[in-house]
């Protein structure tokens, strides 16, 4: 993690654990934040445009790319993977996090991306939770930021992975 990145604000959690030290433990994870690397260069962050399907085929079931809008903070879910889809039992693309989830859940989920958006920087998070296919899952995600002028953060690349578990 470069020195000028912000420390991570500690938050009690309640739908998912950060880690901004990226201590992932799923392979396919690894995979990503190693094309992420690969892609940007020596820039801050890679464009939408860098990012070429055919190189991350393997990953794609459970990739999510998120449009990202700033003040208000707003996302919207621009692609979903197939394996994502089929846990959670819907098809979310094209809709507005804020049209899909809670209020409460919404606050989570908003206050890890702003992390990402003020960090300027990959951040995992983690957790356990019972999803719409009736199964309890430990889950893993790694969102990536993109930018298409190197500052500004417009997208997101993320990786939902699922674990069948037991019940926390």
């Amino acid at each position: 993690m470069p020195n000028d990145v912000p420390e991570l604000k500690e938050f009690p959690a309640l739908w998912a654990e950060m880690d901004p030290r990226l201590s992932v433990r799923d392979p396919r994870l690894l995979e990503l934040r190693r094309y992420w690397d690969e892609i940007r260069g020596d820039r801050p962050m890679p464009r939408r445009a860098d990012i070429r399907p055919e190189d991350i085929r393997t990953l794609l079931p459970n990739i999510v790319l998120i449009d990202v809008q700033p003040e208000p903070l707003r996302l919207r879910y621009r692609l979903i993977g197939t394996e994502i889809t089929r846990t959670m039992q819907r098809d979310s693309t094209g809709k507005y996090y804020d049209e899909i989830y809670s209020p409460d859940l919404l606050a989570e989920i908003y206050r890890t991306f702003r992390q990402v958006i003020a960090r300027k920087a990959p951040l995992r998070t983690f957790g356990t939770a019972f999803y719409p296919d009736k199964n309890y899952y430990s889950y893993e995600t790694l969102n990536l930021p993109l930018s298409e002028d190197g500052t500004t953060i417009n997208m997101v690349l993320g990786m939902l992975v699922f674990h069948l578990g037991a019940p926390a």
